[in-house]
């Protein structure tokens, strides 16, 4: 989506499986498709108690319009591959025919996604001093548990790692 000024470009909306936004996501990037799905973070209750008898909590992506994608129009207007692809239902369609969007539209989504991002990384920010944990897509880190050294206001945290100390974004990492 960045860099691309295209006015012309159109997009179709995309239905998918229950819970499956982000995976078929995925799935059509492998296929060589641009599938945007907008996502908000939220904080969510795990079930678990920690040591000292809070709730634990983590971060996880939401999408923000539930079983709904957008799909870039392509120069072929052939979507086989799109409607093959596990995770996907079908287009939206209004009076037999699917529903297009222009580029703006989209383009105001994703600046939507990222003043929510932005919200949230003001209101759920980490201070210094909480225990956190590396989420398992962390990179090397996954699974590690740190402690929170500095926060600035980009959405990075400054972790302790023992002796070690790395920079990540805030949602990498999970209330410990």
């Amino acid at each position: 989506m960045e860099g691309e000024t295209n006015s012309a470009t159109r997009w179709y909306v995309v239905l998918t499986e229950p819970q499956q936004e982000i995976l078929a996501v995925w799935r059509l990037h492998e296929a060589g498709r641009e599938l945007f799905t907008p996502v908000i973070r939220k904080r969510v209750k795990t079930g678990r108690i920690g040591k000292k008898g809070q709730k634990v909590t983590r971060i996880v992506a939401r999408p923000m319009f539930p079983g709904y994608g957008f799909i870039r129009a392509s120069n072929d207007g052939e979507f086989y591959d799109v409607l093959a692809t596990r995770g996907v239902r079908d287009f939206l369609y209004i009076n037999d025919k699917p529903v297009l969007l222009p580029d703006e539209a989209i383009r105001k989504v994703f600046a939507r996604q990222v003043q929510q991002q932005h919200e949230w990384l003001q209101t759920s920010a980490f201070k210094s001093g909480d225990k956190v944990r590396i989420e398992p897509d962390g990179g090397a880190y996954a699974g590690m548990l740190a402690t929170v050294d500095k926060v600035d206001g980009k959405g990075r945290i400054e972790i302790l790692l023992g002796m070690i100390r790395h920079s990540l974004p805030a949602d990498m990492v999970v209330s410990a």
